[in-house]
């Protein structure tokens, strides 16, 4: 099923941290800003705050860009001497790349600068030192990227929720999990030492230790200013760490744009600015829009156009309204074929962007809200109807509460059920019939038979008949919840969306071996894992082996849901890697597959944004997501309705989404219910979308309500 299920253990660890034995922290330096090559090829840049002059000097000293800002409009001149000549100058608020430094003698530098005309400071005794981590600039990001898809305002399992300081601060059902000043006797720190929290792998030994000196530190919710603020004559004032007699200049970036000065200077690449004038920032990487906004808010300052350099905004993963087609010679032919209809006709709503402060189960955007079922207490994890209107769910232990682990955690426990719901005439009871199931993902009726994907196997219940087997032999990996996930019958074919058995970073990232070596380590070598595959259904229903299906979509991690649209396209979901920085792309996606794109092999069939192990960037024949979501979104069910998709959410931001084309033609997804978890969707005859969730909610969504 979807891959952050994992996260359901800490129900069950968080009733034992009162006896947990805390791990001493971990004894480790900075992390390094550069790493391997990431999943999509490009360099594993993570965002590493400095915020003092060593710091940046180290940085510089590693063969690393450091980054960092401008107290006050700043001169920038050809040679560390504050009499050099002047090349240009840079406003307040200047973000810049810097890539080497020089230390000059004090005598170049003092005349005439501000600090020769203030008195040297008086050493005096201070307070003890403001802190200099805080939680919303440096553990909320962290959280919110490997903690949220559990302790969010919907979810709040065991009471605990991270993705407020408040929240977080007043704990769980157990207890606080922080006490400011002392991690040993934090549960938090407990959890995070052991490597038992996050649920889906250990965070790095860097993001550890940032958290045990958060609470050392007295767990503030704010960090104080390393450097003054914006008065060049208090910075001036504060003591220095470097010898009297030297003075740092640092080295721009040759390509930094300036404004212009009147003096003329020789030609040469010379750009160098007084250390004094620069707010430490970033090592390696820069700074996102959000991180530089609070960075320059705590020095009092605005943030300016960047200057010429190679920054970016970070998790930039590509969007597209179709897939971009295969270029080989291979699939020359499928590039050739006549345009598609529109994805996606509906406009988008104008929704605001998905937040913890949206209401609980409340539609927006104009949608009502029907609920069913009123007292089932089992999770929904797949839906379908015939074409009559006969409901039919697949049915599990209760997803969003305290559950047995081992029926969780066993794809095989004979605990589920496939029920058909008369929703007109009961909307209470409903109707079993097949029951001792192991795990049920997916539903679809055709041709007068209900199909099921379950734990490891395709099977059918036709009507008035009992179940029978098609295939077995899928991948299942129970602790992961991947196996078989959705299915999907379309044009004569039955489409199954196969998960693999490997998160492919927690347990390292997948590099320097190409995209076959990639898919076959994420597949554990099984050539019906990892991929979207298909079969002929009416040679599957007669012949009834596994080897009747082939290939369809490679590059995919755990492929959840999976449907067809009226012009007869495939959309699917993917739940990508989890723990990954979030400056680079983890997979979570919704893509669109058209079966024309399909033949010649498997070699030809469209690659997606999991796993690639590419030493460049992606290739031209890679097919970008319709939605790029954000990292640990770990999407579920996926259905067309009301002329759109719809998909809902398990991780980050949970909840129903729907897609729209906004005013440029993009699409979009716009949150239009605030609900955990969500895993079916599905859309009924009568053109009705259905959600069923994790805590047994069933829900009719239909159009024409205020919100």
């Amino acid at each position: 099923m979807f891959a952050n299920f994992r996260l359901f253990w800490w129900i069950f660890l968080a009733a034992a941290l009162a006896g947990c034995t805390p791990a001493s922290h971990p004894d480790t330096g900075p992390r390094l800003p550069l790493l391997d090559p990431n999943l999509l090829g490009r360099p594993n840049r993570n965002f590493q705050r400095i915020d003092t002059l060593t710091a940046l000097q180290s940085c510089l000293d590693a063969g690393v860009s450091a980054f960092g800002a401008t107290l006050q409009t700043t001169n920038v001149r050809l040679d560390a001497n504050v009499e050099a000549c002047r090349v240009g100058k840079l406003a307040r608020g200047s973000v810049v790349e810097i890539v080497g430094y020089t230390a000059a003698p004090a005598e170049l530098t003092t005349n005439g600068s501000l600090a020769s005309l203030l008195p040297t400071p008086t050493p005096k005794v201070t307070s003890p030192p403001a802190p200099q981590i805080g939680y919303k600039e440096d553990i909320s990001p962290l959280f919110e990227r490997a903690c949220s898809a559990c302790h969010n305002a919907a979810a709040r399992i065991m009471g605990l929720q991270t993705t407020t300081y408040p929240t977080l601060m007043a704990g769980s059902d157990n207890g606080p999990v922080v006490v400011p000043g002392d991690p040993e006797n934090s549960k938090l720190w407990a959890m995070v030492s052991a490597g038992k929290m996050p649920l889906t792998g250990p965070l790095p030994p860097a993001e550890q230790q940032l958290i045990y000196t958060w609470i050392l530190a007295g767990a503030a919710e704010r960090r104080a200013p390393s450097l003054p603020p914006a008065d060049p004559a208090d910075r001036a004032a504060q003591p220095s760490s470097r010898p009297d007699n030297t003075q740092i200049w640092l080295n721009l970036l040759p390509s930094t744009q300036l404004a212009a000065v009147p003096e003329r200077c020789p030609a040469n690449n010379g750009r160098l600015v007084s250390s004094d004038l620069i707010l430490p920032i970033s090592c390696g990487v820069p700074p996102s829009e959000a991180d530089l906004t609070g960075i320059l808010a705590g020095a009092g300052l605005r943030p300016q156009p960047m200057a010429a350099t190679n920054m970016a905004a970070t998790n930039t993963a590509a969007r597209a309204d179709t897939p971009s087609q295969p270029t080989t010679s291979q699939n020359a032919a499928t590039a050739s074929r006549p345009p598609q209809p529109a994805a996606v006709r509906g406009s988008a709503l104008g929704l605001p962007a998905a937040s913890e402060a949206d209401p609980y189960m409340l539609p927006r955007g104009g949608f009502c809200l029907e609920k069913h079922l009123p007292n089932n207490a089992r999770g929904i994890t797949a839906i379908t109807f015939a074409e009559d209107g006969r409901m039919f769910l697949a049915l599990d232990s209760n997803l969003a509460g305290e559950v047995d682990p081992l029926i969780l955690l066993d794809a095989h426990h004979p605990s589920r059920s496939v029920a058909l719901y008369s929703w007109r005439e009961a909307r209470s009871r409903y109707e079993e019939l097949l029951v001792e199931s192991s795990r049920v993902t997916g539903l679809d009726y055709a041709d007068g038979a209900l199909y099921l994907s379950r734990a490891g196997e395709v099977g059918r219940i036709p009507d008035n008949g009992n179940y029978e087997r098609l295939a077995a032999g899928f991948a299942v990996e129970s602790q992961l919840f991947h196996a078989n996930n959705g299915i999907v019958v379309n044009n004569g074919w039955l489409y199954l969306s196969a998960g693999g058995v490997r998160d492919g970073y927690v347990e390292g990232p997948i590099v320097g071996i190409g995209e076959d070596g990639a898919q076959n380590i994420v597949s554990g070598g099984n050539p019906y894992a990892a991929r979207i595959v298909r079969a002929p259904l009416s040679e599957l229903v007669s012949q009834r082996t596994i080897a009747l299906f082939s290939t369809a979509a490679r590059g995919v991690r755990n492929p959840y849901g999976i449907t067809a649209d009226p012009a007869g396209r495939i959309w699917f979901t993917d739940n990508g890697a989890t723990n990954v920085p979030d400056s680079i792309s983890a997979g979570d996606e919704v893509n669109l597959l058209d079966p024309a794109a399909i033949g010649g092999g498997e070699g030809a069939t469209p690659y997606y944004g999991f796993p690639l192990a590419l030493s460049g960037s992606p290739p031209d024949w890679y097919s970008k997501p319709v939605i790029a979501l954000v990292n640990s979104a770990a999407p579920t069910g996926i259905a067309w309705a009301y002329d759109t998709i719809f998909f809902g959410v398990y991780g980050r931001s949970p909840g129903l989404y729907r897609i729209g084309r906004d005013g440029t033609g993009s699409a979009v997804a716009e949150r239009i219910l605030h609900g955990w978890p969500v895993l079916a969707v599905a859309a009924a005859p009568d053109g009705a979308l259905w959600i069923g969730m994790g805590d047994g909610g069933l829900y009719r969504i239909t159009p024409g309500c205020n919100s």
